[in-house]
């Protein structure tokens, strides 16, 4: 019978591997059919339905690692040639990845960089290369626009049809449970996580804005994106989503006059519309908000215990394998979380690339992807990279850096033979 299950598995094992290599073959030959499958992942199929590998691969992680094999071997020159933040990105790594040597990281810390992180860096970063700039802002834009839609629907019919596929229990047991607040379900979608969904919702929001759509089409999107993120009763989603639609505004130049007004105009309308709800929810949600800001305060004590690099020398595992920082066993900061799991060197890497992207924005320069990083600043200081929301926010640095990258290759004429793909133009201007 033993012998039996291992050949099952040896078989399973080659099969998967086989799957594998087709999947790599047919994504290189159709790069947006890669890009546009690995956004599907993202957004629609929860973190649960993982498989583990020695380390547990979240559905997105492993998608991306075949959409790399796609892409990486013809990348080109013109689309990988390094700018500041690509070195920035690169001191990031290295300063998480140097701890493991003096025995101050974990495997699973360095997975987390070197795999899922990085991987969604690098397919937002190579991959519009191939499918083009603008192709790819569409594809965002018309993704989250059902994930948006599929919101909405949970939350007037009360089902959520994602907690029905099946996955690792013990991921199931944490992401699986439909959250509350105030005795009203919250909107999650397969994002496993209100405040995921949300956060994931408003990064979407400035790259409809700066897509190809027509104008009448680009509102209608993120109209609905905004009412999913009502839905999802995020304070945090909420909070980035208009600051997202306020730099947008302020900043984009493919947002014309025209949709300026309709935007203002009709956000405003719906503002009115959803305020009763929102107010009534948090209302009955009482001393919640206070007690989670007086939290999120008390984090800031561990700020003393960073190490240069890697983790904090208040890291400890309790029995039961919990990871705790002190008295803290969740640490609702991004920022923080770095700093304490990585060390202040990289957590200063992740501040100077976020400078950056702030810059290009005060001057006028940015794309839509560095708005939807920068309006992400609120959400970066008091949530953590929990699910999907992780791969999205590298995902979309990978988009601004290359926005950025070919710009500047943009300016100087191309080496002859190496002319970037006529699909990659973007609108101006650049930033």
């Amino acid at each position: 019978m033993t012998d039996l299950i291992g050949l099952d598995r040896r078989l399973l094992g080659l099969l998967a591997l086989a799957l594998g290599v087709l999947a790599v073959v047919v994504l290189r030959r159709w790069p947006r059919l890669a890009f546009g499958v690995y956004l599907a992942v993202l957004a629609f199929v929860p973190v649960w339905a993982g498989t583990t590998v020695r380390v547990f691969l979240e559905p997105q992680v492993l998608v991306g690692l075949v959409v790399l094999a796609t892409v990486l071997p013809g990348a080109g020159r013109w689309a990988v040639r390094p700018i500041a933040a690509d070195v920035l990105l690169a001191l990031f790594v290295l300063a998480s990845l140097a701890p493991l040597a003096a025995g101050r990281a974990t495997l699973s810390s360095v997975f987390v960089v070197l795999v899922q992180w990085l991987g969604a860096f690098l397919v937002g970063r190579l991959l519009p290369g191939r499918a083009g700039y603008e192709w790819c802002l569409r594809a965002v834009a018309l993704v989250f626009t059902v994930v948006a839609a599929l919101a909405v629907a949970e939350y007037l019919t009360g089902f959520n049809p994602f907690v029905l596929l099946p996955g690792a229990a013990d991921q199931y047991a944490v992401w699986g449970p439909i959250q509350e607040r105030g005795g009203v379900a919250r909107a999650e979608g397969a994002f496993g996580h209100s405040i995921a969904l949300g956060a994931a919702l408003s990064m979407a929001v400035p790259m409809t804005l700066a897509s190809s759509f027509r104008l009448g089409v680009r509102l209608g999107m993120v109209l609905l994106m905004v009412a999913g993120v009502v839905v999802t009763f995020s304070r945090i989603g909420l909070v980035c989503t208009v600051l997202g639609i306020v730099l947008s505004v302020l900043v984009l130049a493919e947002v014309p006059s025209r949709l300026r007004l309709l935007l203002a105009g009709s956000v405003a309308v719906v503002g009115v519309a959803v305020l009763p709800l929102v107010t009534r929810v948090f209302t009955a949600a009482g001393d919640e908000a206070s007690n989670s800001a007086a939290y999120r305060g008390d984090l800031l004590d561990l700020v003393g215990d960073m190490r240069a690099l890697g983790l904090s020398s208040v890291f400890h595992r309790s029995v039961t394998g919990d990871v705790w920082f002190g008295s803290f066993r969740s640490i609702d900061s991004a920022l923080l979380l770095q700093g304490l799991t990585y060390g202040w060197v990289s957590l200063v890497a992740v501040l100077l690339l976020l400078a950056l992207a702030t810059a290009a924005v005060l001057t006028r320069r940015a794309t839509a992807p560095t708005v939807a990083l920068v309006a992400q600043l609120p959400a970066l200081a008091t949530v953590a990279l929990i699910t999907q929301y992780s791969t999205m926010v590298f995902l979309v640095g990978g988009l601004a850096v290359c926005a950025h990258a070919v710009r500047r290759s943009e300016t100087a004429a191309p080496p002859a033979g190496s002319a970037a793909p006529a699909g990659l133009a973007v609108p101006t201007p650049w930033g």
